[in-house]
């Protein structure tokens, strides 16, 4: 593990139908015609539809499609142990709080917390795929690629949380020498970086377990978060061990989702992806662009990762 480094997660999304792995595929339950908007756009209210890269801007620009649903995977790597963690985020309604208590739900906590992200004004770290976010009361955060993953085409992400690391990464990123290792709010002036994005989010933490399934079994969590420019968006989360019991916990999530009145097609992107489109539209675009023209030789060489 790096020096320094708290935390490592690897992300990653799951094509419609992804390469075979051990014989098997991952199957999607929709055909391209039942995708919400034309070429599996995003559509929110009162919004321009999204374009499917984009659900979630801050550890997944090479995104894949799994049953018209975004499902993510990391594996958090710890002294103590390996987990991996499969997510899907959904746009919750008035009364999903309500139903979450009827299924057994149990309410662990509420806070309240601000995110804010930095970037150059050309935003050279976004392009980069490199995401500099500050969490109040919790410190500075560097989400950054690494390498490839072992289920095919994704991209693993680093979470970087001890300061001279972040520094010592946005340095070489920007092309910056002499900076030393030092406190990450020391060298925003001499990097150019600015603020570029910050909101409040109103956070409830929920856990339950499934009827009919084993109580000894890992909870599922439920964040419903609420960002203070009028975005609400929820997640669905289930840990496991290894990569076998993936497809169990998909099961899982795709139940939950039902039982809490999620379309299966349904996505959601994740705040700062809606922030930036809302209130910084020409940059949103600009990275979108970006994107799109990284993509573009990868979907030509796999027709299966065509909406990637």
């Amino acid at each position: 593990m790096e020096s320094g480094m708290r935390t490592q997660r690897r992300k990653h999304t799951i094509a419609k139908t992804s390469r075979k792995k051990d014989g098997k595929r991952w199957q999607s339950c929709l055909a391209p015609s039942q995708f919400p908007a034309e070429d599996g756009q995003i559509p929110l209210p009162g919004l321009p539809a999204l374009a499917p890269d984009w659900d979630d801007g801050l550890s997944s620009l090479r995104r894949r499609w799994q049953g018209g649903c975004v499902l993510y995977f990391a594996r958090c790597l710890s002294m103590a142990q390996g987990l991996i963690e499969v997510e899907r985020k959904f746009l919750p309604g008035p009364g999903t709080e309500e139903r979450l208590q009827e299924l057994g739900g149990t309410l662990e906590h509420r806070v309240t917390f601000r995110d804010t992200y930095y970037d150059t004004p050309e935003l050279s770290l976004m392009q980069a795929d490199h995401w500099l976010r500050r969490r109040e009361d919790s410190g500075w955060e560097l989400k950054c690629p690494g390498a490839a993953g072992v289920l095919g085409h994704h991209t693993e992400y680093k979470e970087l949380t001890a300061e001279p690391t972040i520094v010592a990464q946005l340095c070489k990123v920007l092309g910056a020498d002499g900076l030393g290792a030092g406190d990450v709010a020391a060298v925003l002036g001499p990097l150019g970086l600015q603020e570029v994005a910050s909101f409040v989010t109103k956070r409830s933490a929920w856990k339950l377990v499934l009827l009919g399934t084993d109580e000894e079994e890992p909870q599922l969590r439920v964040d419903l978060d609420t960002a203070d420019f009028g975005y609400a968006v929820g997640e669905v989360e289930a840990l496991v061990h290894e990569e076998a019991e993936v497809p169990a916990a998909l099961e899982k999530i795709h139940r939950l989702s039902s039982m809490l009145g999620v379309p299966a097609q349904e996505t959601a992107p994740a705040k700062l992806i809606v922030y930036l489109q809302r209130f910084r539209p020409q940059d949103y675009q600009r990275l979108l662009e970006v994107n799109s023209s990284k993509q573009r030789p990868q979907a030509t060489e796999d027709p299966d990762n065509c909406l990637g």
